[in-house]
């Protein structure tokens, strides 16, 4: 069997090809153009980009072959024979779903109904002569499933939107990039594994002897379980997630941190960066910075904490006028103020007090308390946000006469955590109220809060404020109530470690939704983890409690909860993803794989504040606790 390789440049399948016991020969699409054709007994076309018309020379040489009964792979071409496809665009709000041929043979290991996706590929789509085609891999859009979709047949096939088809027996034809498919992480990894396998057995005639090794391995190889392995490797994950934070900087850390990694994969595995500054983002990164500073004796990285706390507490610090003590969220929303995000840029500066001995930041995050205060319900919540351009001193007083902020855990318990720990630190007791009284709100409804992605998210937001409200009151009801949500935090346990994303009613904002920004959750019991809303918070939250109670169990629970990170952190020669952590991860699967739809943060998003800096501040803080602050 000889097959000629039309492309200008090897990638993963034309590999995967050559360990298929056929004789394979590569030319580029300018020498393909000048071969002899006939000497070859199957041919596999992959452009470098979706949607290129064939030079007519090549094109009339491969038809006349094909003619002849030899098999034609093509990748993403427009046009062969007297099929013709539309303009190139983008997948990102599309999957592929399975689809068994009503004639002919399918592919082996799929059902109907199994689901692909492959992040910010490019595809077009068959527009002529689909009576002529047999559908394998239909484009639907908004499919509301983890990995396999339950949808009708006959619903599916309706759709004219082909991902990958046969014309005949001789012709296999894909409306996407195909080459890199390893490089560019398209996930599940075993199910397009099982795909590029069929694909190749059925150009070559030869199974193949070889898959590339994934780009991103997830987690430690050694066992986390066994004491003596959890503190070597816990070391060394701060270790490689404090140098990924070192590339996200901006100006060395004077102009603060980029936001991290969007999810966007494009078809060579280029992965898209979030290069903004963050307000939230900078001051979380400053907090991981001056832990490990302190404890480690890096004087360089004390440094870099300071120069971006200089940006925090700085250009984005309102410092006159009714809005003072506002803190702006970032670069392109300079006028917008975010509770929840306030208070994740403030608490390291707390921190920094509370254990380290440094109350630098102390009398600027009173200003910003005071600012919030000032726009806070009588219930002791918060509306969602703020904005300048709203505020003036008549706004901000209807504000606080208002009954009731939004009832969520996503955007005020963070705040109330970053409240009550300023109260405690400057004897203001108006601080301490107002976060009592917001807790307390929120417990008295809870688990019916207000979710924005899920219960999961809720219960995991909670941990960190209920701790510091036992710690402030000393009361027995609080501690109650932190022991309430642990204990339902444990329901969702998964055995790897993580907690599933659990929507009890499916009642969060953007839970099963596909536009716009969206839960992960497709369905109640769906093995993915989120690390952006939801596990991500659990080492901060459960050291604390443990530090506040003394019980053994919530020691447990943090080593359970650095554990799972351990085993999710990722591995890579790719210095942008090696040492940090993503969005979305399958425990069924151990890789990355989640619902996609997500306007910019995805199941392989990065994120340095939310994620990275959050994990590894967690990872420190018993260490933290238990030394003597100078």
């Amino acid at each position: 069997m000889k097959v000629l390789i039309v492309a200008d440049k090897k990638s993963d399948f034309t590999d995967v090809l050559a360990s298929c016991g056929a004789e394979t020969r590569q030319v580029s699409f300018y020498d393909a153009v000048y071969q002899n054709l006939s000497a070859y007994d199957a041919f596999c076309v992959l452009p470098e980009e979706c949607g290129e018309y064939l030079d007519p020379r090549l094109r009339e040489k491969l038809e006349i072959e094909n003619e002849k009964g030899k098999r034609v792979f093509l990748q993403a071409v427009r046009s062969f024979h007297d099929h013709l496809c539309k303009e190139p665009e983008g997948t990102v709000k599309k999957r592929l779903i399975y689809v068994e041929p009503e004639k002919g043979e399918g592919i082996p290991g799929f059902s109907t109904g199994d689901l692909l996706d492959e992040e910010a590929n490019r595809m077009s789509v068959p527009e002529m002569h689909l009576q002529d085609m047999t559908p394998l891999l239909i484009y639907k859009e908004h499919i509301i499933a983890h990995s396999h979709a339950d949808l009708d047949l006959k619903e599916i096939r309706k759709e004219n939107t082909y991902g990958l088809w046969k014309c005949g027996d001789t012709i296999l034809w894909t409306a996407f990039i195909l080459r890199n498919f390893n490089k560019a992480r398209f996930g599940p990894r075993h199910r397009w594994q099982t795909l590029v396998r069929y694909v190749a057995q059925w150009i070559t005639g030869g199974e193949p002897s070889w898959m590339p090794e994934p780009v991103v391995r997830y987690g430690t190889v050694e066992d986390v379980g066994q004491p003596e392995n959890f503190e070597k490797c816990r070391k060394e994950a701060i270790d490689r997630g404090i140098a990924w934070l070192d590339r996200m900087l901006i100006d060395e850390g004077r102009g603060g941190i980029r936001e991290g990694m969007g999810h966007n994969i494009d078809p060579d595995g280029n992965q898209t960066v979030l290069p903004y500054f963050r307000t939230d983002c900078t001051g979380e990164c400053a907090g991981a910075y001056k832990m490990y500073a302190y404890l480690n004796g890096k004087k360089n990285y004390a440094s870099l904490g300071r120069e971006m706390d200089g940006m925090v507490y700085g250009p984005m610090l309102i410092r006159e006028g009714s809005c003072k003590g506002m803190l702006r969220w970032c670069m392109n929303s300079w006028s917008v103020c975010y509770q929840d995000d306030v208070a994740r840029a403030v608490l390291p500066g707390l921190y920094d007090c509370l254990f380290m001995g440094d109350s630098s930041h102390v009398e600027d995050i009173c200003s910003a308390m005071d600012f919030l205060v000032k726009t806070t319900a009588k219930d002791g919540l918060r509306i969602w946000r703020t904005d300048k351009y709203d505020m003036n001193e008549a706004s901000m007083a209807a504000l606080a006469k208002e009954e009731h902020g939004v009832a969520s855990a996503h955007y005020n318990s963070y705040y109330h955590a970053a409240l009550l720990l300023t109260g405690k630190i400057s004897g203001r007791e108006e601080y301490i109220e107002t976060a009592r009284k917001g807790l307390e709100t929120l417990m008295a409804l809870y688990p019916e809060t207000a979710r924005e992605h899920s219960q999961t998210q809720e219960m995991c937001r909670l941990i960190l404020p209920l701790s510091i409200l036992y710690q402030v009151t000393g009361e027995d009801k609080h501690r109650e109530m932190l022991y309430r949500v642990a204990r339902d935090l444990q329901k969702v346990r998964h055995p790897f470690g993580g907690y599933k994303e659990w929507d009890e009613g499916y009642k969060a904002a953007f839970s099963r939704e596909s536009l716009g920004e969206c839960s992960l959750l497709t369905q109640n019991g769906d093995p993915v983890a989120d690390l952006l809303y939801s596990s991500n918070w659990l080492p901060l939250g459960f050291a604390y409690a443990w530090h506040v109670t003394g019980d053994p169990w919530f020691e447990g629970l943090w080593r359970d909860s650095v554990a799972f990170c351990l085993r999710t952190q990722m591995y890579s020669e790719n210095p942008l993803v090696d040492g940090a952590w993503c969005r979305g991860f399958d425990m069924d699967l151990k890789e990355a794989y989640a619902v996609p739809h997500d306007a910019g943060w995805a199941c392989y998003a990065s994120e340095t504040g939310w994620t990275v800096a959050e994990i590894l501040m967690g990872m420190m803080m018993p260490e933290l606790m238990n030394q003597p602050a100078d």
